[in-house]
């Protein structure tokens, strides 16, 4: 697992600007295993640093706290659980099994979770270079809100931020970091992923291979329902259609914990 390196290095990683390193809370002895800037972003700061990242071994992450505006929790306190190594993980088995259960027991939604597991869905083809895609959407995120900060975490991909920092951020869940890292990981080789920004109990990523039709759609909505249920089940009768339908040329994806 890749760590940060000593405050005197990261001070030499080339236009960082103000911040501060943070540990996780009730770990004695733990190391810091994210850098958090001061200020609010500004476009192209994630993009510079992605850039660097074969060199620096720092990925970027827009952070956004519970309070939007306040970055109090999760990220200043280290409300995090501590790095991990992202194992491997029979993702298709994993997915599966979390598909089965996603409205077991929900007595708005009877009828279940729609089709039966379709499988995974195949790669798809890239109609953006995904840094490229990553880097318009980090922009397009700091320009609406105003609010989100630059973060850097020692990983060796976009995917493995979650486990390196032991993000809580999948409330109500109990599936660890590295499991959702391992299945970011193969949403990155199949459909251009690349983690952007993370919240208190937000996840967006971009998207550079999205589905191009509803066939195509409707087996990553599948894949959606047993990453983060409440993506698809706040819909309603009717969720998966309307969820796979959206996801149709959309390039960025967005999940809500609640």
């Amino acid at each position: 697992m890749p760590r940060l390196p000593p405050p005197d290095l990261l001070a030499a990683v080339p236009d960082l600007p103000p911040g501060r390193l943070v540990a996780p809370a009730g770990m004695p002895g733990a190391g810091p295993v994210l850098w958090v800037g001061e200020a609010p972003a500004a476009p192209g700061d994630w993009a510079r640093h992605a850039g660097r990242h074969p060199v620096t071994g720092l990925w970027p992450v827009l952070l956004e706290g519970l309070d939007r505006d306040d970055l109090e929790r999760p990220w200043l306190v280290g409300e995090f659980s501590g790095p991990a190594d992202v194992v491997p993980v029979d993702v298709e088995a994993f997915l599966a099994g979390q598909h089965a259960g996603a409205l077991e027991g929900d007595e708005e939604h009877p009828d279940g979770p729609g089709p039966a597991w379709p499988g995974l869905s195949p790669a798809l083809p890239a109609v953006e270079d995904p840094l490229a895609a990553a880097a318009r959407f980090a922009d397009e995120l700091v320009t609406r809100s105003g609010h989100h900060h630059l973060g850097l975490v020692a990983a060796d991909r976009g995917a493995d931020v979650l486990a390196a920092i032991g993000w809580f951020g999948a409330v109500n869940s109990d599936v660890a970091p590295a499991t959702l890292s391992a299945v970011l990981r193969s949403w990155e080789d199949r459909f251009g992923v690349r983690v952007v920004a993370l919240g208190f109990d937000t996840l967006h990523v971009s998207v550079a291979a999205p589905p191009a039709s509803l066939p195509q759609a409707l087996p990553v909505t599948a894949e959606h329902l047993a990453f983060c249920p409440g993506e698809v089940t706040q819909l309603g009768p009717g969720g998966v259609r309307e969820h796979a339908a959206a996801l149709v040329g959309h390039r960025a994806w967005g999940f809500w914990w609640d």
